[in-house]
């Protein structure tokens, strides 16, 4: 017997479906991958930002504590800028979100450094009789609001990459 041509297609529609659901296939674990990769890559940015972030507000923590030692003890004037700046810049560029948090550094920072230039106008003027008076107190009482506002911050930073990272 003769095969026929629609015999012929019909050994051939096999072959020609399974092609394109290879094909197809092919093309659907590509665009699945792609979107994979750019989730994870993503969320890897999103969690290098929020490093950032904090690392500037741990780093500001520190400028806070020189800059006390070094204008009131070492009568030098702290150069170095406020890396709060560089925190400040991430929080309004990629979390808005947080801007109520960095608020609050902020205005716990503008004690701490009133403090600190009161006290060094008061040294300037009678070096003996701020001695005498000094109390550190003021110092501790806005560091500790201080640190309660940056610990929040962190606080929120951490919920913010929770999803990004594995346990």
């Amino acid at each position: 017997m003769q095969p026929t041509v629609l015999s012929e297609l019909a050994k051939a529609v096999p072959v020609v479906l399974g092609a394109l659901l290879a094909i197809l296939g092919g093309i659907i674990g590509q665009l699945l991958s792609h979107r994979l990769v750019r989730s994870r890559d993503r969320g890897s940015l999103r969690r290098e930002r929020i490093e950032g972030l904090v690392k500037a507000l741990y780093e500001h923590s520190q400028w806070i504590k020189d800059k006390q030692a070094a204008v009131l003890f070492r009568d030098q004037e702290l150069d170095s800028p406020s890396p709060l700046a560089e925190a400040e810049m991430l929080q309004r560029l990629y979390f808005p979100e947080l801007g109520p948090e960095i608020l609050a550094v902020l205005e716990a920072e503008l004690e701490i450094i009133k403090f600190i230039n009161e006290q060094q106008i008061a040294k300037l003027k009678d070096r003996r009789a701020w001695v005498e008076t000094w109390n550190p107190q003021p110092f501790y009482d806005a560091y500790k609001k201080y640190l309660k506002a940056l610990n929040a911050t962190v606080t929120k930073c951490r919920d913010q990459i929770a999803p990004y990272v594995k346990p």
